[in-house]
């Protein structure tokens, strides 16, 4: 009987030639191909003994993986029509006073070898993403962006990157899974969506020390604020062990476990949230075969990809990750790791996010009056803009 190779047999061979080519050398980064060596795992779900989430920030899934072949980026054949009768999708973002091709602005590469790797933070607050959105007509973008920043700046929303930018991350998504419909949980900003990846909820009706909408600059004044329930104390109660995993020089305040009453006042809960480190306690761990059945993994602050930092840094910190994991074999063969994102970072993305209709309960702002920085807007909390998601596992 004749064996078929399998994708993941012709990636890990490094093939070169023909369709292949396009990943070239970087399908033989050491990295990847040690990730490939494990055999596929054709067993249960159950079989995954390790799930590490990698959050990173502020970066769209048009503004990464727009160009990417075989994903709805910008060749997407149900791209969303402007609602403004001029026959354009909403890759034509409205309100570029350009002086030609009308008034309208088409997503543009921001070239990595030309100094299009550092941008300016751009507005992704919880009031202007909703602009941006605009109940799911998708055409504020520009406009919404132009009069926050200006001009010069704010066109910088419809930036977006290539492979030959984003080269690991693409060779990534060659060897492995990239998802095209994974959404932000919040129309908003950074705090609010770190919340969601640690408890599922802003807390909209106030009864635990939410709402939370807005990134706090210090973070101090919400420490302990929060009594809702944390996932990782749902994984406790159940007898799942965890840790978070941050970097001891400043990880742009990702972690916000410390907002919860019940974290801070748990020295055990304590040693696993805000103790161990990155990179340091985590290879530690992998070498030791030590690592928790979930952990989360969030970067230095030049590793976050938060703008201006450059998103090819944010391919160190997955290549630390990954080196760590795949230097025990038998570690890696049982473990899945997830590399996603906050938000999107007021950056552009064109698929509408699905959301709940008006009225439903919890998802939209209930308390009273609505707080400051709401900005008069008390829902939808979500689903936010898609930014990518990558599955790097030998299942």
């Amino acid at each position: 009987m004749t064996h078929r190779l399998t994708r993941r047999e012709v990636l890990a061979a490094g093939v070169t030639g023909g369709a292949a080519l396009s990943a070239g050398s970087l399908l033989n980064h050491p990295l990847i191909r040690a990730a490939l060596a494990a055999p596929p795992a054709c067993g249960r779900l159950g079989d995954i003994e390790h799930v590490v989430i990698l959050v990173q920030e502020n970066r769209s899934f048009d503004h990464c993986f727009g160009s990417y072949r075989g994903v709805r980026g910008f060749a997407d054949p149900a791209v969303p029509m402007l609602p403004d009768g001029s026959g354009l999708s909403v890759l034509a973002q409205p309100g570029y006073a350009s002086g030609f091709d009308g008034d309208h602005l088409y997503p543009f590469h921001l070239d990595s070898s030309r100094g299009g790797e550092c941008t300016k933070d751009i507005n992704h607050g919880w009031g202007p993403q909703h602009g941006y959105w605009n109940g799911g007509r998708m055409d504020g973008f520009v406009r919404g962006h132009i009069a926050i920043e200006g001009a010069l700046d704010g066109p910088l929303t419809m930036g977006h990157y290539t492979r030959s930018d984003l080269q690991f991350l693409y060779a990534l998504a060659d060897a492995f899974t990239v998802c095209d419909r994974y959404h932000c949980s919040v129309i908003g900003p950074t705090d609010p969506n770190r919340l969601y990846t640690m408890s599922a909820s802003i807390d909209p009706s106030g009864t635990h020390g939410g709402p939370i909408l807005s990134t706090s600059a210090t973070r101090i004044e919400r420490f302990g604020k929060l009594t809702r329930t944390t996932m990782p104390e749902q994984l406790e109660a159940r007898g799942i062990s965890w840790k978070v995993y941050a970097s001891v020089d400043g990880n742009y305040g990702d972690n916000v476990l410390p907002y919860f009453h019940n974290i801070l006042a748990n020295p055990a809960l304590a040693a696993k949230a805000l103790v161990p480190s990155f990179p340091g306690s985590f290879e530690l761990d992998c070498t030791l075969g030590t690592l928790p059945q979930v952990s989360w993994v969030l970067a230095p602050l030049l590793l976050t990809e938060h703008p201006p930092a450059p998103p090819i840094l944010g391919e160190v910190a997955t290549s630390l990750v990954m080196r760590a994991l795949t230097g025990n074999p038998s570690l890696w063969a049982r473990t899945a790791l997830f590399v996603t994102y906050d938000e999107n970072g007021g950056f552009f993305d064109h698929v509408p996010p699905p959301v709940p209709p008006p009225g439903t309960a919890g998802e939209f702002l209930s308390v009273g009056p609505l707080p400051s920085d709401a900005a008069g807007v008390a829902g939808p909390i979500g689903l936010g803009f898609r930014f990518p998601l990558l599955v790097i596992s030998p299942f």
